[in-house]
């Protein structure tokens, strides 16, 4: 089986593949306070959903790379990955996740630190199967929470040098996550936050969840933004890149509907 993880002397001399800056090594003493007034305005700015809304529901399709298939077929899993049916409830904090493709149904329950995965009913107990879905059971609840997730999470925080993004100058704010993303103890990420629209417009984070992918990072940008009617808004286009050991796309997806405490809603563009 091959992986995109690379012995850390060639990751070392094939980093440069990427320009973006690496989560958890830049090092930029400003203001704490000022990195978290960012996050939380952004958290307003979406609406707060992590902390006001009970039960949120979503469908996405999408495509995953022929490189990401091919060198992570745990983590994509493109047999089953093809649609997805999620139910979050933050309250619990619990998500549910049914994945559909060719070879059928894999549903996932994360349940605070706690994973359970079936395909076509039989439950999983292998260790790669289940630290891989709570690995993507975290991310997309990252991926769809943004900073309203983040704010109550996130610890370390700084600000580092602003950057451009889609025409947007945006904030980045540096953070730990400790436990991290999945069933690793700790990982690093950087949220990039519009600085006039206010939203997370690309969400950075290290991958320690996982053996295989352990020391690499990658990104998402997020776009397509519409508002619910009540006033929450939401990212509807996904495209996911690794960056290091080198730069590459791995996966782009859309959200193809959204409901909120069991009742589909109806979302409207938004202009940025």
């Amino acid at each position: 089986m091959r992986y995109f993880f690379f012995p850390i002397t060639l990751a070392g001399l094939l980093a440069s593949c990427s320009t973006l800056p690496v989560p958890g090594t830049v090092k930029d003493p400003r203001s704490v306070q000022e990195a978290k007034l960012v996050l939380r305005q952004a958290a307003t700015a979406q609406g707060n959903p992590w902390k006001n809304q009970q039960r949120i529901g979503v469908t996405y399709e999408g495509e995953w790379s022929a490189f990401a298939t091919r060198t992570q077929p745990v983590l994509t899993d493109p047999e089953f990955r093809k649609t997805s049916r999620e139910i979050y409830q933050p309250r619990l904090p619990e998500v549910v996740q049914i994945h559909t493709g060719p070879a059928g149904t894999k549903k996932v329950v994360r349940s605070g630190r706690s994973t359970a995965v079936s395909f076509n009913g039989a439950r999983s107990g292998d260790r790669e199967v289940l630290d891989a879905a709570a690995l993507v059971a975290d991310a997309y609840t990252a991926f769809l929470f943004g900073p309203s997730w983040l704010g109550e999470r996130g610890s370390d925080l700084s600000l580092l040098d602003d950057s451009a993004l889609d025409g947007e100058i945006c904030r980045l704010v540096a953070g730990r996550l400790a436990p991290g993303i999945g069933n690793s103890s700790e990982d690093h990420f950087i949220a990039w936050i519009g600085s006039k629209s206010g939203l997370m417009k690309r969400f950075q984070f290290s991958l320690n969840g996982l053996d295989t992918t352990r020391g690499a990072d990658v990104d998402v940008v997020f776009s397509d933004f519409q508002k619910a009617p009540d006033g929450s808004v939401w990212p509807r286009h996904f495209v996911e890149r690794i960056q290091r050991p080198f730069a590459t796309k791995a996966h782009e997806w859309r959200m193809t509907s959204l409901a909120l405490n069991g009742r589909m809603v109806r979302m409207e563009p938004i202009t940025d």
